[in-house]
């Protein structure tokens, strides 16, 4: 059978093509490696011979210096009347000391310039360095000239032998003379060897660049020409493959890619046709099921092998349960039909801000809802604080479905007033797919969802919109403005629980209804106390501020009635 490209496995044309630049890869290096060689040669040459020794050279120059500044010092402490003797001792001995430090460090030199002969590959250098060594030498020997007179010179101010000392001074300054300018040219003769390394080093490094850039030229042109051999065979399927990945972005699930080859990507065709159609199912019934149930329950419950949602697990949620008010009076007004469409629409508007804030729905019961906030999909610390938001903005979706309300009811005069009442509660509740064998549903079971319910009811005798438990109090406070309402004995608890009303985000609250808020809290403690005048009297300004404000018309009339017959005397203020 004749061996096609369609045929030859990938690995076998990718391992051919990496063998042909792996040899020019290894040509390429080792021209490399010879012109690094080179510039290595010049840097090391630099960087471990001519500049230490510069610097040696240069530490001798200063304490050759520092050395005949102190032979002039003590030449002058001699010319005083009285010399100091002590000085005078202190200058020789810093002379000597100086003359030690520097023949140490002419040795130094010395040793420097003999490593660096030894290295040394061409005539130029080699003659450079032999003439810095003679150089170095001379510098040494007229130093211990230079100190030697000195030292004399020194023994003869000591005695008093001026004219004698005065003597030596000519052979001193030209024996200094002659260090420094020594000095100076062996400085400068290393100053110019650097500068001739340094260019040297860049024309070794230039040249090693350009036989790169050929090598690389070669590699490139023969990689190409091997690429385009082999993606005569590859591209296409792949081609396919990219299409039909294309497709799948966006969310065209019924393409199918032909199978041309019987290598890898033959084999990877098959497999991405295999994968398409279990996407395919898997959407079909994630689409499905999301209309019943949460879309990331649903996904879990899908990709889940271990099916952990079938676990049921106790866990602190937030519930909100929201009915609309006055429903059965608005239904009346509508055909079955017009019914049906009003609850979709408010549904919709109603569950958006749950959705949006990582709350799961748990049911619909008419024209309620029922749901909760847990984790792992919503972070355990800010629980209440999203129940919280949900249930302000899903007054916020009250706006547009009043402005449907027309085309929905279908007529615009004496339209019902739409509005809703919502319960938050916040406790451990038993959280997993709870059911028969043959039916479950993800959902909640414990107090905590009845008492959302209870306040949703009780909103209807306060007069008010949004009423929480302590606990969700506690948890969302910092974020929203509340005030407290009452203290209730909820479900089937045995003690009386604060409850409290959310009225609006931390900073919103109008500055009339924040002051109708402490009033009425003040006004609710002095009720109480069992102190009705003034509870009244709060009240009365409460009503003044805002006169629609139902818990404070309730609570006027509960002290009326407690004036005229007071409560036992066991009474704790606990509303039954």
């Amino acid at each position: 059978m004749k061996l096609s490209m369609n045929n030859i496995p990938i690995g076998i044309k990718i391992f051919g093509l990496m063998i042909g630049m792996l040899a020019l890869l290894l040509i390429s290096s080792y021209a490399n490696y010879t012109r690094v060689q080179e510039v290595s040669y010049d840097l090391v040459g630099i960087s471990d011979h001519l500049v230490p020794l510069d610097g040696v050279v240069a530490k001798i120059q200063t304490h050759t210096l520092k050395q005949q500044a102190q032979n002039e010092r003590i030449w002058r402490l001699h010319e005083y009347e009285t010399p100091d003797t002590k000085q005078i001792e202190e200058a020789q001995q810093e002379f000597e000391s100086l003359g030690q430090l520097t023949e140490k460090e002419i040795q130094e030199a010395s040793h420097l310039l003999d490593t660096a002969l030894e290295r040394a590959q061409n005539k130029q250098e080699i003659i450079e360095l032999a003439r810095l060594q003679l150089l170095l030498q001379n510098i040494g020997s007229e130093r211990l000239e230079f100190q030697e007179v000195a030292i004399e010179m020194h023994g003869h101010l000591k005695q008093k032998e001026k004219e004698i000392a005065f003597q030596s001074q000519d052979i001193l300054e030209q024996e200094e003379d002659d260090i420094d300018r020594e000095i100076e040219t062996v400085r400068l003769t290393l100053e110019s060897m650097v500068q001739r390394s340094a260019r040297t080093a860049e024309i070794h490094e230039k040249s090693a660049m350009q036989l790169n850039m050929i090598l690389v030229g070669i590699a490139t042109i023969f990689g190409l020409l091997c690429a385009a051999f082999a993606a005569a065979g590859l591209t296409r399927p792949i081609k396919r493959l990219l299409g039909g990945t294309e497709e799948i972005v966006q969310n065209n699930l019924d393409v199918e890619v032909r199978a041309t080859s019987q290598d890898e990507i033959g084999e990877l065709t098959d497999i991405f046709n295999t994968m398409v159609r279990g996407i395919r199912d898997k959407e079909r019934i994630q689409a499905t099921f999301g209309q019943y149930l949460d879309p990331r329950i649903v996904d879990q419950l899908i990709h889940d092998s271990e099916n952990d949602l079938g676990k049921e697990d106790k866990k602190t949620v937030t519930v909100l349960f929201s009915d609309v008010a006055h429903f059965s009076a608005i239904s009346e007004m509508l055909t079955p039909t017009g019914l049906v469409n009003l609850i979709n629409h408010y549904l919709t508007l109603a569950t958006e801000p749950i959705i949006r804030s990582n709350g799961i729905i748990d049911k619909f019961i008419g024209d309620a809802v029922a749901a909760f906030w847990a984790p792992p999909y919503a972070n355990e610390n800010e629980l209440a604080h999203l129940a919280c938001e949900a249930a302000l903005e899903q007054f916020d979706q009250l706006d547009k479905l009043r402005r449907r309300m027309p085309d929905l009811m279908g007529f615009r005069q004496g339209l019902p007033e739409v509005n809703i009442r919502v319960g938050l509660a916040t406790g451990e509740v038993l959280v997993g797919n709870i059911g028969s064998e043959s039916t479950k549903s993800y959902t909640i079971l414990g107090p905590a969802a009845e008492i959302a319910e209870e306040l949703e009811g009780a909103s209807k005798v306060y007069g008010t919109q949004i009423l929480m438990t302590e606990e969700t109090h506690q948890s969302a406070q910092e974020g929203f403005e509340t005030r407290k309402i009452d203290k209730l004995i909820l479900n089937t608890q045995q003690t009386p629980t604060p409850i409290f009303e959310l009225l609006s985000r931390k900073g919103d609250l109008e500055p009339n209804i924040a002051e109708m808020r402490d009033t009425f809290e003040a006004g609710l403690d002095q009720y109480w106390n069992r102190e009705w005048d003034r509870a009244y009297k709060h009240f009365e300004t409460c009503l003044a501020l805002a006169p629609s404000d139902g818990p404070a018309n309730l609570y006027k009339t509960r002290v009326q009635q407690f004036q005229t017959t007071p409560p036992p005397s066991n009474w704790d203020g606990t509303w039954k």
